[in-house]
């Protein structure tokens, strides 16, 4: 729980108040770097970019420890209210290129509180579907569909061989537009997987281009299942798609080949969630 200040702690500084920062070896911008580097599969400090994904991860319940905006950030004081941060550095944009280099810099981002990691038990808890994606290692395609299963209720998303270590990877936090707090994401093993749908008595339906089952049918399906969706290159491995109870696919014109994988996911989603015609 975020701790409103009391009245001996020291007031939030302004952003009037605060003079830019150019010099990358300032105490402020050392601490973002040792955040950068960290390779830790369980980091105690996120950063977190963009305001709509700050405001999501403060809903979700994030701690926020400073606030960073370049000069160009014209909403620095009421975000600064709104994540209860009581650091606000303000960055020159040369020191901004300098500290992500050649990765995307922001006008705006923050270092937050690691949330705890999902467990097993958070997906068992939770009502909906459970999502899982074996081979999927895009970042881009594994946020948006984080986003989909938020949409649509999901109880979890289930990372397998996605070669991620750090369910919290900035890639990841700006493709789910910050929904990766919001919902359990476990990277997992197969099984594990597996061993945690036969604990709970989950079926699997699995998604695959030359699947026999109508997509639209498993709407009529009681109870929660697991959805399973592969690389739009190789599908699911096959010993997942062997153990699945269902194999479907998705009617489309026979001269694409494929879909991409996030655009598979909301489409089964949505089927899973559409009465069947």
């Amino acid at each position: 729980m975020i701790q409103e200040p009391t009245s001996t702690e020291t007031a939030p500084e302004r952003a009037e108040d605060a003079s830019v920062i150019d010099d990358v070896r300032h105490p402020a911008i050392r601490r973002v770097v040792d955040v950068i580097r960290s390779k830790s599969a369980k980091p105690r400090t996120l950063i977190i970019d963009d305001e709509e994904n700050i405001r999501q991860a403060v809903s979700a319940g994030l701690e926020i420890e400073s606030l960073y905006v370049t000069p160009r950030f014209e909403n620095a004081e009421e975000l600064q209210q709104f994540t209860k941060a009581t650091s606000l550095y303000v960055l020159g944009e040369s020191a901004v290129k300098t500290l992500f280099k050649g990765d995307k810099s922001s006008r705006v981002f923050v270092l937050a509180k690691a949330p705890r990691l999902a467990t097993w038990r958070d997906v068992a808890s939770r009502t909906g579907d459970v999502l899982a994606l074996d081979g999927v290692r895009i970042a881009g395609n594994i946020g948006a569909i984080i986003r989909s299963a938020s949409a649509f209720d999901a109880a979890g998303v289930v990372l397998l061989d996605s070669d991620l270590t750090n369910v919290f990877d900035r890639r990841i936090i700006r493709a789910s537009r910050g929904l990766v707090f919001s919902i359990p994401v476990i990277i997992a093993t197969k099984e594990e997987f597996t061993q945690f749908l036969r604990t709970e008595d989950i079926p699997l339906a699995c998604l695959a281009a030359d699947g026999e089952t109508p997509l639209s049918s498993i709407s009529t399906l009681d109870g929660r299942i697991s959805l399973l969706l592969g690389s739009e290159r190789t599908g699911a491995s096959t010993e997942l798609e062997d153990a699945a109870k269902w194999r479907c696919s998705v009617p489309m014109n026979p001269n694409v080949e494929s879909l991409n994988v996030s655009v598979a996911t909301g489409i089964a989603l949505y089927a899973r969630h559409t009465p069947a015609q």
